[in-house]
């Protein structure tokens, strides 16, 4: 049994050693390679890190771009508001004025109409006005010598209307006025010599020369100088008087041969017997001068 023991431990002395090397070579080995592995780890760990670092630098210079452009862009922002403040301010002042001038217009517009409705009613007055100068001039033409009275009379009715529906400006109506004052001035003071037919008083038309002296004397001899009258207002009414003395005949022929050139210019005492209105009658001899 001991001898079995003692070969046993000899055995195990005996191989101990190798197998003690042979572990520690393995186990170097095996550390070599854990070493090796380590190695790769730590290499590879470094790029990772270097490769981060990398990336950090990238991300902090893209930050610190970010940085720098959100800076610059809110000093620009703050610039710009203060700009447009600045405008807003001017604007806010300009309009201040261009309302203050538009208070001052619609002022002035104010007035202005009230001058216009002013200016209006004065020249409707005016208009109102010259329509009764009219009506006082259609009066005496009514009353006046039936002288080719229908057409003056129309057109100072005509120009009465158009004052009175305000068709005719003051202006206007005070330049047809004047032209029909002028016209009816002009017949008062020329001497007319016309050949005309006239109806005498028995209703019998005759070929006649009827002289008209202003607007005061109309009288009429026919062709052959048979029939003579002379044109009188009477009872609110023209006539002829046709119950002529010598004397008067004379005098109406010898008007219209001085007109007519028969004879030479000269004056001539004419009779003219007027009744202006069936209230007054006059009888009046005057010395007319019938020239050509």
């Amino acid at each position: 049994m001991q001898i079995i023991i003692l070969a046993m431990a000899l055995t195990v002395f005996a191989f101990s050693p190798i197998q003690i090397l042979a572990d520690e070579n393995e186990n170097s080995a095996r550390l070599e390679n854990d070493i090796q592995k380590v190695r790769a780890e730590i290499a590879q760990t470094k790029k990772e890190i270097a490769k981060a670092d990398a990336e950090i630098n990238k991300t902090d210079s893209i930050l610190k771009d970010e940085i720098t452009r959100a800076n610059q862009s809110e000093e620009r922002a703050a610039k710009d508001r203060e700009r447009r403040e600045k405008e807003n301010q001017t604007l806010q002042n300009h309009l201040k004025e261009i309302q203050a001038k538009i208070n001052t217009e619609k002022s002035l517009q104010g007035r202005h109409s009230n001058a216009m409705d002013e200016i209006k009613g004065r020249g409707k007055n005016l208009s109102l006005t010259l329509a009764g100068y009219c009506d006082s001039l259609i009066f005496r033409i009514e009353n006046g010598l039936p002288w080719e009275k229908e057409p003056r009379l129309d057109r100072l009715k005509a120009l009465r209307r158009d004052l009175e529906t305000g068709a005719a400006t003051p202006d206007e109506g005070l330049a047809r006025l004047s032209a029909s004052l002028r016209e009816e001035i002009k017949l008062g003071d020329e001497i007319s010599l016309l050949n005309k037919p006239i109806t005498k008083k028995n209703g019998d038309v005759v070929n006649a020369q009827v002289l008209k002296i202003g607007n005061q004397w109309m009288v009429y001899k026919d062709e052959e100088e048979k029939a003579f009258g002379v044109l009188e207002h009477k009872g609110g009414q023209w006539e002829w008087r046709e119950d002529l003395s010598f004397a008067e005949k004379n005098q109406i022929r010898m008007a219209i041969e001085v007109k007519s050139a028969k004879r030479a210019p000269q004056l001539i005492t004419l009779s003219l017997g007027m009744d202006i209105n069936s209230k007054n009658s006059t009888k009046t001899n005057a010395s007319t001068g019938a020239k050509k």
